[in-house]
Parts: structure tokens; C-alpha cells; sequence
């Protein structure tokens, strides 16, 4: 079974729980995948066009941005493979939800694992809402099933 597993930065520890309880070890290709959101760099863009004469970030700026997103991305698959040692490693930039969507197809995943939502929260989000905009896209247009893995909260008492 080839599962990819999803990673924000904040997830790792319920994806590899996840994993290691409900799917069994043999027979089993792990696959990690970050993707670098593009999103945040073209509002930013958009942004500097609005309020500033010059819309484009000078070359060097854009470069620091670029090797700081890189290491990011590099620091957080890393620790992935502290967690789930031997799996492969995809690092990506795009549409988060796509890339998701694309690689999971590329890598003829049988199952994706991911958060319904980003873990930073303090408590768990109710309601229509209680699942991202990633996670329903990956639900609706994966090519295999997904797994969505939710953040476990305790009632402080």
C-alpha cells in the first residue's frame, strides 16, 4: 500500500501516530510531501502593487524568500523522517490542494493521509469550517481515499 501522508509544519505527530496504529507496517511505501504555498508570495506582490510604487521585490529579496521557504520546507520533511524513517520525500510549490491532488496521482497513492485542518488552533473548530479548504478540495478531486486525521483535544478539567 503507498500512502502519502500530507505535512503542514504543525501535523507530524498525528499523521505518524495515525499511521503507525491503523495501517499495517508490511507492505507499506510511506511518502511525505511539503508544499511551498505560493499563495502568500502573490498577495504580498499584490500588496506592494497597491501601496508601493514598486510592485516587483528586488531580485535579492526575492532570493532570501525562496531559501528561507526552502528551508522551511527542508526543516519540516526532516523531522517528518525522525517520525516515519524510509519514507520518500516530495517537496513542492504550488496550490497546496493541487499539488496534493497532482503527486498523489503521479505516485499512484493508494491513500492520502492529512489534517482536516491546520493544528495551531487551541481547540477544535465546530461546524462547517471544522475542515479546511485543502483537506475538502484533497476529499473532493483525490484520485484514491483519503484519510483526514484530526488534532486530539482534552477537556481541561
Amino acid at each position: 500500500m503507498r500512502v502519502l501522508c500530507c505535512l503542514d509544519g504543525t501535523n507530524i505527530e498525528q499523521i505518524s501516530t495515525t499511521v503507525s496504529t491503523m495501517l499495517r507496517a508490511d507492505n507499506l511505501t510511506l511518502a511525505l510531501v511539503y508544499v511551498i504555498d505560493q499563495g502568500p508570495r502573490g498577495e504580498m506582490e499584490r500588496q506592494r502593487e497597491r501601496f508601493f510604487r514598486s510592485p516587483e521585490l528586488k531580485p535579492r529579496h526575492k532570493e532570501q524568500m525562496q531559501k528561507a521557504e526552502n528551508a522551511t520546507a527542508q526543516d519540516i520533511l526532516d523531522e517528518g523522517t525522525r517520525y516515519l524513517s524510509g519514507a520518500t520525500l516530495f517537496k513542492r510549490e504550488g496550490n497546496p490542494e493541487r499539488e496534493i491532488v497532482r503527486l498523489a496521482d503521479e505516485w499512484l497513492a493508494d491513500l492520502v493521509v492529512l489534517c482536516s485542518r491546520s493544528t495551531i488552533s487551541d481547540g477544535p473548530t465546530i461546524g462547517p469550517k471544522s475542515v479546511g479548504h485543502t483537506a475538502r478540495f484533497v476529499v473532493d478531486h483525490a484520485p484514491c481515499p483519503v484519510l483526514l486525521v484530526r488534532k486530539q483535544f482534552r477537556a481541561l478539567v
